[in-house]
């Protein structure tokens, strides 16, 4: 619902029709629901407050993450760079095979399978980390 006169939460609470519930496990799924919200709004007031008592440790952190998006963004173009290294290597043999000639690499020799290697720089400075384990929730 759109109101003009309504600024906050607790006002759109106070005029919104009560939430349809239909059975005891409906009740039940939105009082665990209405908890979880209770939570998570004393723990963004609790780090708010932990914010401004301790600048140093907001300014250590964020040192660290700014640290580790550093360290990430070289891994990756290292990695992008071996890569391309790699595919041009084996696009030469395959070249060198192509005209006639003798490779260096045997026909089993899992170096092969870099021709198929994409060398795009696909990543983005603005990625925040897409690829990392820790955003699997």
């Amino acid at each position: 619902m759109n109101f003009q006169d309504v600024y906050t939460l607790q006002q759109a609470l106070d005029v919104a029709p009560p939430p349809r519930v239909n059975s005891a496990r409906d009740r039940a799924e939105h009082t665990a629901r209405q908890r979880r919200l209770l939570v998570a709004q004393e723990d963004e007031r609790v780090m708010a407050e932990w914010r401004r008592r301790h600048p140093e440790d907001v300014a250590y952190e964020q040192g660290y993450w700014a640290r580790r998006r550093e360290e990430d963004t070289r891994r990756r173009r290292e990695e992008l760079l071996d890569r391309r290294r790699r595919k041009a290597l084996t696009s030469v043999q395959a070249d060198i095979v192509n005209a006639g000639g003798s490779s260096f690499f045997t026909e089993e020799d899992e170096r092969w399978f870099d021709i198929w290697l994409s060398t795009s720089d696909d990543t983005n400075d603005d990625d925040d980390d897409a690829d990392d384990w820790s955003n699997w929730d």
